[in-house]
C-alpha cells in the first residue's frame, strides 16, 4: 500500500472515531472538557462511567461496552424524511452500573485515556465500501498528479468544481455518500444536493444539529442527468452563490461538458484490480494475512467486481479465506450476467436495477439494443402473439371512454356520473366546470391551452370520492379518461421499465387528446432525498422523471393531469410549483347536507319509493 492510500485510510479511521467518542459525550456516556493550547481548542475526553469495570483486555472490554452500553453509541431515531422523532434527551443509565462522579479526583490519567479508547473502539464500525472508495480516490489523484495540497487549496476557493471520472461500478453513488457520511474532506461537513430540477440559494444549511456545507452533485448517469439547459441554469445558480460543485462518473466521458470544460480539479482513474482489492484487504486483515494468501488474490477476476460485491464479500472479523471465496463466486456470477444475452432474466432480485450502478444501466441498455437480431431469431418459433407483446411495453393504464349524457334510450338506466350531480366537492366542482368552459374554447380556437388550468393535485382522507370525481370529469368533458397509479407505474422490474411506463403513460394519454391523466396514489412517488441516503438515485430519478413529464421538453397540450393521494405533505415540493399540479384542492369529509345529496344521487328514482309515508302504502295512519 502507498503512502497516500495509507494516510488516507488512517485519517478516515480518525474521524470516524472521532465522530463515536462525539456522539458518546451527546449522549452522556463520555463528558469534554476544552483548553486552548498554541491558539488551538483542544477537546479532552472522560469517561462518564466508573472505569473499574473494566479489566485492561481491550477486545473483553469493547465487547463489554457493546453489551451494556450499546444505546449510547447509536443515533437518535429518525422517521422516513430523516428527521429525529421525539425520544428523550439522553438513553437511560443502567440502574447496576456505577456513574463516575464529574468532580471525581482521578490522577491516573492512563486509565481515563483507555476507557475513552475502548468505548470509540466499540462504537467504531468500520465500512469497507467507504475503504474501498477512498483507495480509488487515491489512485486516481496519483494517476491525475494532484496533491492532497491542491484539493485543500481549491476546497478553499468559492464555487470550487470538481469532476471525478473512475471506471469502477458504484463508484459515481459511493464517493457522495463517503463525502456526506464522513467528516474526511475539509472544511465541511457536507450535504448534497442533486443538480435535478430544483435547487436552493443556501450555502449552509442546519442539518442533524450542524452545520453543513451545500455542494451539488452533478449526476453523470444517463438515466437521470438533466437536460443540458437545466444543467447551465443549475451551474450558474451554484457558482454565483459560492457552492462546490461535483461530477461523478463512472466512465471517462460520462462528466457533463459543462463541468469537464469549467472544473478546477479534473480526476481519472482506473476501476477496481488485484492491486487495490490487496490493499483493502491489508487495511482489513493486515499485510501477513495478504502475504499468506498472495496467490488467491492474484486469481481473482477484479475486472468483473463492483464496489457493492467487495463491500458484501470483505467485513471485518470474517476469515479472509472466506471473504476471497466469496470474491471469486462473485466476479464468476457477474461475468456470466455480462456475457448472458438474457442477464435481464436470469440475474434475480439481487441484480435488480434499484441496487444497480449507472454503468451497469448503459451497459445494459446498449446489450438490449445491439441484441435485437438475435432476441428475434431466438423467438422465430413463437406465436405472432408472443411476439407482439414482447415488442410492446403496457403501461397499465386503463382507458375508460366517456359515456354520453343525453341517452334517452334508456329511461331507467341509472343517471350517468358527471361533475354537475356530484355533491360536497366545493372548489373541485368549480374548477371542473371552468375547465369545462375553457375547453369548449380551446376546441373552438378561441384559447390556447397554456392559458387554462389543466393540472391539479386533488387530495383528502380516503373514501371522499377522488376517484369518483376523475370518472364524472370524464363524463363531463367528454373526453377520455386515463387511470393509473404510482404503483402500476413501479411494478416494473428494473428503473428503466418504471422510467418507461412513467413516459408511455403520458404518451397514451397525448394520442387520446383531450384526454384526462389520472394518477392515483402520486404520494408514492416520494420526494428527492440527499445521495447518502440509501437508493436515492432510484428515488431521485423517478421523481426527476415526473417533474419533466409534467412540465419538460414534450409538452403536454390537451392532457388535463390529476394527481390524488392522501398525503399531499409527502409529495416533493417541486412537484407542486408552477407548471406541474400547481392547483390543489382538498375534498373535506361530507357532512350530513352532502350525505343527503350523495344518497339522493345513487337512488335515483328509487327515491319516491323510499320516502314515500306509511299511509300512502296500505299502513296505519
Amino acid at each position: 500500500m502507498d503512502r497516500l492510500s495509507s494516510f488516507l485510510l488512517r485519517r478516515l479511521a480518525h474521524v470516524e472515531h472521532r465522530a463515536v467518542r462525539r456522539l458518546a459525550v451527546r449522549n452522556g456516556l463520555l463528558t469534554m472538557s476544552t483548553a486552548i493550547i498554541d491558539g488551538y481548542v483542544i477537546g479532552r475526553f472522560s469517561p462518564a462511567f466508573d472505569p473499574s469495570h473494566l479489566c485492561g483486555n481491550a477486545d473483553r472490554d469493547q465487547q463489554w461496552v457493546g453489551d451494556h452500553l450499546a444505546g449510547f453509541l447509536i443515533e437518535a431515531p429518525q422517521d422516513g424524511h430523516g428527521r429525529p422523532v421525539l425520544v428523550p434527551a439522553v438513553p437511560v443509565w443502567p440502574a447496576y452500573l456505577a456513574r463516575r462522579s464529574a468532580n471525581e479526583a482521578d490522577t491516573n490519567t492512563a486509565t481515563l485515556a483507555y476507557a475513552v479508547r475502548v468505548v470509540a473502539e466499540a462504537g467504531y464500525c468500520p465500512s469497507v465500501k467507504h475503504m474501498v472508495t477512498l483507495l480509488l480516490l487515491a489512485a486516481a489523484l496519483e494517476q491525475s498528479g494532484v496533491t492532497l495540497r491542491d484539493l485543500s487549496t481549491v476546497l478553499r476557493q468559492p464555487a470550487p468544481v470538481f469532476s471525478v471520472a473512475v471506471l469502477a461500478d458504484g463508484f459515481e453513488r459511493a464517493l457522495p455518500q463517503l463525502i456526506e457520511d464522513t467528516d474526511l474532506v475539509p472544511y465541511g461537513p457536507y450535504n448534497s444536493m442533486a443538480a435535478d430540477f430544483a435547487f436552493t440559494d443556501d450555502l449552509w444549511r442546519w442539518v442533524d444539529a450542524e452545520t453543513r456545507r451545500i455542494f451539488l452533485q452533478i449526476p453523470a448517469g444517463e438515466t437521470n442527468r438533466p437536460s443540458r439547459a437545466a444543467l447551465r441554469g443549475q451551474l450558474l445558480r451554484a457558482l454565483a452563490n459560492g457552492t462546490p460543485v461535483l461530477a461523478v462518473s463512472e466512465a471517462h466521458n460520462g462528466v457533463p461538458d459543462q463541468v469537464d470544460l469549467t472544473c478546477d480539479i479534473r480526476l481519472t482513474g482506473a476501476g477496481i484490480d488485484r492491486l487495490l482489492i490487496a490493499d483493502l484487504l491489508e487495511a482489513v486483515y493486515g499485510s501477513e494475512a495478504v502475504m499468506r494468501h498472495d496467490s488467491s488474490i492474484a486469481k481473482l477476476d477484479a475486472g468483473a467486481l463492483t464496489l457493492d460485491d467487495l463491500a458484501i464479500a470483505i467485513r471485518p472479523g470474517r476469515p479472509i479465506l472466506s471473504s476471497l471465496d466469496a470474491l471469486a463466486g462473485l466476479a464468476a456470477l457477474n461475468r456470466e450476467d455480462k456475457e448472458d444475452g438474457n442477464a435481464d432474466k436470469n440475474a434475480g432480485a439481487s441484480r435488480r436495477l434499484i441496487t444497480q450502478s449507472p454503468s451497469e444501466r448503459r451497459e445494459q441498455a446498449s446489450r438490449d439494443g445491439g441484441n435485437t437480431g438475435d432476441r428475434t431469431a431466438s423467438t422465430s418459433t413463437s406465436s405472432s402473439k408472443g411476439k407482439a407483446k414482447w415488442k410492446s411495453k403496457p403501461t397499465g393504464a386503463e382507458v375508460i371512454q366517456p359515456k354520453p349524457v343525453d341517452d334517452a334510450s334508456a329511461p331507467t338506466a341509472p343517471p350517468v356520473l358527471r361533475v354537475e350531480t356530484l355533491t360536497g366537492y366545493g372548489a373541485a366542482k368549480d374548477w371542473a366546470l371552468g375547465l369545462k368552459v375553457d375547453l369548449a374554447d380551446y376546441l373552438g380556437g378561441e384559447l390556447s391551452w397554456s392559458q387554462m388550468s389543466t393540472k391539479l393535485l386533488l387530495s383528502g382522507p380516503p373514501g371522499t370520492g377522488k376517484t369518483t370525481f376523475a370518472r364524472a370529469l370524464c363524463n363531463t368533458l367528454q373526453i377520455p379518461l386515463v387511470v393509473t397509479s404510482v404503483s402500476t407505474w413501479l411494478q416494473g422490474e428494473y428503473l428503466h421499465d418504471v422510467l418507461d411506463r412513467m413516459a408511455d403513460t403520458f404518451a397514451e394519454a397525448r394520442t387520446r387528446a383531450p384526454s384526462v391523466l389520472f394518477i392515483d396514489e402520486i404520494d408514492g412517488i416520494g420526494q428527492r432525498a440527499p445521495a447518502s441516503r440509501s437508493y436515492s438515485d432510484y428515488w431521485n430519478a423517478c421523481v426527476n422523471k415526473l417533474l419533466e413529464l409534467l412540465d419538460g421538453a414534450i409538452k403536454t397540450d390537451g392532457v388535463i393531469v390529476i394527481g390524488a393521494t392522501n398525503r399531499p405533505s409527502e409529495i416533493d415540493e417541486a412537484i407542486r410549483r408552477s407548471g406541474r399540479l400547481e392547483t390543489h384542492i382538498e375534498i373535506p369529509r361530507p357532512d350530513i347536507p352532502t350525505l343527503a345529496g350523495i344518497l339522493a344521487h345513487h337512488l335515483g328514482s328509487d327515491l319516491d319509493a323510499v320516502t314515500v309515508s306509511d299511509t300512502q302504502i296500505g299502513g296505519q295512519p
